[in-house]
């Protein structure tokens, strides 16, 4: 029984890269070897069929290193042959040996387009630029038109190389979450850059090589793809850190340096190298300090220096700053030119006065200038103008902000934001929805600031591990009740934990288990290496995702405008609404609960969030009863037969003021002093008299009620008791009552008239006993 062998699968062998060239003969042309090259060329023009086969051998030291870079290159026959006339072709038009020739000339051999280069020599274009590429060291290929970087990659370093570098660098953009298409780009960079760097090998590739080709290259692919390729790298470890995005601007400093004398632009950069303040602050600072410049510039040019600086001039710049308009000593700015002759706003003004504060106070604790004044008392803002500052947190309607919640918490893949379709594209989301899910959500119920929310780490969420007690209560918290959120290290604190809604775990929880492995950033505020959690295709969300995207997204969703009454939808007015909301439950957070919840540092920053409800304030309104306080309601016997027969005009009594203890029938019983303390004079009719039973005979009396105001004494002798209600009685004993006498008449009137009564009656009996 046979058995067939079977057959070996063989790799191709990597080429060694580069090739050695070292041995070759470099030395000009000879006297001969141009001679020869004119007889060829003009065989080769005659269309000779042996016009190069007769000087072969004269041309040896030349084609030699040719013949083997071709043969490295695995060039076929025909190339290899149209190759070899096109150098000598050369050669004799330049009189020199192509190992001498600079970047232009070989610009000129291989022409700044495909057409051009026909017209002068023949085809196999990519082959002659590979051995210009290879021999000549000639690297500037967006000089020379369109160009197939993959193909062309492929034939200088070998097909097997360059796959398995592209296959690497996809691999692990598919992982971090980028689509097919930017793959696809990514793939034609990848081999630029490679040719740029002169090397196969992706490891080789340095941060100085992504920023030649982004800054040289004139195709658009290759300059949107440098940057993502750079954060693929950059996820290989191959270079510490991705590019930056390039700015917009060529050179944003240009312009803003334009009408700045000099010393003072020296000054101002010296200070800001020196400066431990963060780089958004100190670069806010430093064009506030170039647009004074400016001002020195037009009028004081002897204060270039800040040690000629004054108290007067610093006095001056002051009041000239709050004479100011829009637009002076700014630079051009294309975005000013609506507002332009408007007065600055008085945060724009407390900005400038900060950074001229900053910066002599730090030339002065310095030593590089003398102190001739307090900054922080010249540059004080004025009052007039930081009452005008203040925080201003303007909470979302009720109505508009429960849409929002339920839109963030029923968003699907059609409602996300999809880029501009191409033909027979899909559309793909810039985000996966996993991950705008977790975003909404946080948003929604967590109160962050946009810098903490983009700095969310990895595993910020834990939950409550068992049944917890709440201390000086029965209440237990049960198991995965609870969900805590670790914040980061924020603008006026540290690092701190605080318990949200579980809802914002259970997001959390989905985006980490979709969210692709993604390498390590840096974090600026900390300068800690830490895993985003919000990081997608190797670069952090932004800062202004949630003004500019979600906000957006979540209003398009639950048809409700992006602005309302107050202004604008934005980040910051959910943290205020959150924050409202917590203080006017049914059993809201503390002042101090929330400052803490909110990870304030001082209580006063929570008290500008914390602003009480429109609805719960009335209800506390009504529950202090301001106006059943001061008014307290009387019942009123109407005898309406007085009224009918007339009686009540001659001055009898008709009305009859329920005083508990007897009957009142003074008219004008609601101005008598002694209403809340009756003195019972004589108006005054005791419920257990006569005429109380002649009251209650009478079937015509209508019962009603009358409202008495009541004095602030007569308020506190109610609510706080008997003797407020005594001190009352005793500051009423000399005020006349409506019938005449005082309360202390009164009560003297009937002792006399018991002693009076009391001697009558000793008299008779004393007679009848006689």
């Amino acid at each position: 029984m046979s058995t067939t062998p079977q057959c070996a699968v063989i790799e191709p062998i990597a080429r060694p890269w580069p090739p050695d060239l070292s041995t070759y003969d470099r030395k000009p042309l000879t006297l001969i070897e141009k001679r020869c090259l004119t007889t060829i060329m003009l065989l080769r023009e005659k269309k000779h069929p042996y016009w190069f086969s007769r000087y072969k051998r004269v041309f040896v030291r030349l084609l030699k290193p040719i013949q083997e870079v071709l043969e490295y290159l695995e060039v076929p026959g025909d190339a290899f042959r149209a190759v070899q006339g096109n150098i000598l072709a050369a050669m004799h038009q330049k009189g020199s040996c192509f190992w001498s020739w600079s970047r232009t000339e070989w610009l000129s051999v291989l022409g700044s387009n495909g057409r051009q280069f026909r017209g002068r020599y023949a085809q196999y274009r990519n082959h002659l630029i590979a051995l210009a590429y290879v021999v000549g060291n000639f690297t500037d290929l967006h000089l020379i038109g369109k160009l197939y970087m993959k193909k062309f990659a492929q034939l200088v370093f070998h097909e097997a190389t360059v796959n398995e570098a592209i296959e690497r660098t996809n691999q692990t953009a598919l992982k971090m979450g980028y689509a097919k298409g930017i793959i696809q780009r990514l793939t034609s960079t990848l081999c630029r850059v490679l040719l740029a760097s002169r090397s196969p090998r992706v490891e080789d590739l340095t941060l100085d090589v992504l920023m030649a080709v982004r800054d040289t290259d004139p195709t658009v692919v290759v300059k949107q793809s440098v940057v993502p390729l750079s954060r693929v790298l950059a996820s290989l470890a191959v270079i510490p850190k991705p590019l930056p995005p390039r700015s917009r601007s060529r050179n944003p400093d240009e312009s803003a340096t334009e009408r700045v004398p000099k010393p003072w632009l020296k000054w101002v950069t010296r200070w800001r190298k020196m400066t431990t303040l963060e780089r958004t602050t100190h670069s806010g600072y430093y064009y506030s300090l170039l647009k004074t410049g400016r001002w020195i510039h037009s009028e004081r040019p002897e204060l270039s220096s800040p040690g000629a600086w004054t108290y007067q001039s610093a006095i001056d710049y002051v009041a000239a700053l709050m004479q100011a308009k829009i637009g002076d000593w700014s630079a051009v700015n294309r975005a000013l030119k609506n507002v332009i002759g408007k007065p600055p706003s008085p945060s724009s003004i407390t900005h400038s006065l900060a950074a001229m504060r900053t910066f002599f106070r730090d030339c002065q604790e310095s030593g590089w200038i003398k102190r001739k004044f307090s900054p922080d008392r010249v540059f004080r803002t004025p009052k007039s103008i930081r009452a005008k500052i203040g925080p201003n947190p303007r909470v979302i309607d009720q109505d508009i902000w429960a849409k929002l919640l339920w839109a963030g918490l029923n968003l699907t893949e059609p409602d996300l934001p999809h880029p501009m379709p191409r033909e027979n594209a899909t559309l793909v989301a810039h985000y996966p929805l996993e991950m705008v899910r977790a975003i909404a959500v946080t948003w929604l119920f967590g109160a962050l600031r946009n810098s903490e929310l983009v700095r969310l780490r990895v595993g910020c969420t834990r939950w409550q591990a068992g049944d917890v007690t709440i201390p000086d209560s029965s209440q237990v918290l049960a198991q995965d009740r609870i969900c805590w959120l670790d914040i980061p290290v924020n603008k006026t604190g540290t690092q701190f934990t605080k318990p949200v809604d579980p809802l914002v775990g259970k997001a959390i929880a989905a985006w980490e288990n979709k969210r692709p492995h993604q390498a390590k950033e840096i974090d600026k505020k900390t300068a800690e290496v830490v895993d985003y959690l919000f990081f997608y295709r190797g670069k952090s969300l932004s800062r202004a995702y949630v003004n500019n995207s979600l906000i957006s997204t979540l209003c398009r969703k639950a048809g409700v405008p992006k602005k309302d009454a107050r202004g604008r939808l934005t980040s910051h007015r959910a943290r205020a609404t959150i924050a409202s909301q917590l203080f006017n439950s049914k059993e809201p957070l503390t002042l101090f609960e929330l400052q803490e919840w909110l990870g304030h540092k001082h209580p006063r920053s929570t008290q500008s969030y914390a602003k009480v409800t429109p609805t719960r304030l009335a209800k506390k309104y009504a529950e202090a009863g301001y106006f059943e306080r001061n008014i307290r309601t009387v019942e009123v016997l109407i005898d309406r037969d007085a009224i009918v027969s007339g009686a009540a005009a001659r001055g009898e009594a008709w009305q009859y003021y329920d005083l508990g203890h007897g009957w009142c029938t003074n008219t004008y019983f609601s101005q008598c002093p002694h209403r809340m303390a009756c003195a019972k004079c004589s108006f005054y009719a005791p419920k257990d008299s006569a005429r109380e039973q002649f009251l209650e005979a009478k079937k015509n009396l209508q019962l009603m009620a009358q409202s008495i105001p009541l004095t602030d004494e007569e308020v506190a002798a109610v609510d706080e008791g008997a003797e407020l209600f005594d001190s009352l009685c005793v500051r009423l004993a000399t005020v006349p009552t409506p019938a005449g006498p005082t309360p202390l008449q009164l009560q003297t009137e009937p002792e006399s008239q018991a002693s009076h009564d009391g001697g009558e009656r000793s008299k008779t009996s004393t007679a009848g006993a006689g």
